[in-house]
Order: C-alpha cells, then structure tokens, then sequence
C-alpha cells in the first residue's frame, strides 16, 4: 500500500503546530503573563482532527497528538491517552448526531470540548495519578476554556489552509457527519 505524499504533510503539519501550540501554553504563556490561565490551544487539534476526520484517522491522530503532549506535563502517559481518547469519542458521537460544516459548528465544538475538558481530567487524575487533584480550580478552568474558544477561529482557519495546501477537502464535510 502506498501512502500519499500529501497525507504525509498534512499529518506533520497538524503534529508540528501542536507542539508548538503545547510549547506556548506550557512554556511561554506562563513566561509572558505569569499566573493567568492558559488556553488549551493542544485540545483545538484533536478537536479538528475529531470533528474534520474518520474515524481511523482521529484515531491515530489521537494517539501522536498523546505523544506529543505527553512531553509537555507531568500528567501519566496512560492517563493522558484515556483523557484524548474519550474527548474525541465525546466529540465523534455529537459530530455524529449533529453536523453542519464550516466555522460555527467547529467553535461549538471546540466550546463543548473545552467545558468537558476540565471535568474529565479530574475524573482521570482521580483514576490514574498518584496525587490527584483534590480541588478543581474552576474560574482557571472557565476562563481557559473561554480563550481556547477565543483562540479556535484562527486556528480552524490555519487547519483549513493546511488541508488546502496537502489537497485534502477543506473541512473534510463531506467525509464526516450524519449519514
């Protein structure tokens, strides 16, 4: 079988700006403006990967996007693959019951991801790390998922060039949604 070039770099244009966006709020966000929220700027990927992609290919994207992000936090690997993996389910069942293409629906869900983040990291701290969190720190978690909804529109706009440059359908709406 032989692998499209095209998919190739589109699938290293997605891991490499997820590094990149795992760098900046890890490292530099914290550097810049200290103590305030950081956008979840890694999770608007698995988001578009979830939402724009089949089923296989989320899936796989799930897991290098893990590997990436892994390096970035202190959080166990495992605990880290069970919290992408669910939020892509999570996402996949809503893209499948409900689906319109095009910026809206993506912010939506990136807004349902960014809600649903939070509380399923709790429940994964809880299950896999050996000092869970004990006290959710609500107001960081809203005000981060309210930038990482602030942040997903350039983002869903640079995803979209990206599909244009590796020729795969912009948006992919016609490969996903409601059958």
């Amino acid at each position: 079988m032989r692998i499209p070039f095209y998919w190739l770099l589109s699938l290293f244009l997605m891991v490499a700006t997820a590094a990149l966006f795992a760098a900046f709020s890890t490292s530099l966000w914290f550097l810049v403006l200290g103590r305030f929220p950081a956008p979840m700027l890694w999770l608007i990927v698995i988001v578009y990967m979830s939402v724009t992609r089949p089923l296989w290919e989320a899936t796989m994207m799930v897991y290098l996007l893990t590997l990436v992000n892994a390096s970035f936090t202190a959080f166990p690997f495992e605990g880290m693959l069970i919290y992408s993996l669910a939020m892509m389910v999570i996402l996949i069942l809503i893209r499948e019951r409900v689906f319109w293409g095009g910026p809206t629906f993506f912010m939506l869900m990136v807004g349902v991801a960014s809600l649903s983040a939070p509380i399923l990291f709790w429940l994964c701290s809880r299950w896999f790390d050996k000092n869970p969190l004990f006290i959710p720190e609500v107001f960081d978690w809203l005000i981060g998922g309210l930038l990482t909804l602030l942040f997903s529109l350039p983002v869903y706009r640079l995803y979209q060039w990206f599909d244009k440059v590796s020729l795969l359908d912009a948006g992919s709406e016609g490969r996903v949604g409601p059958r």
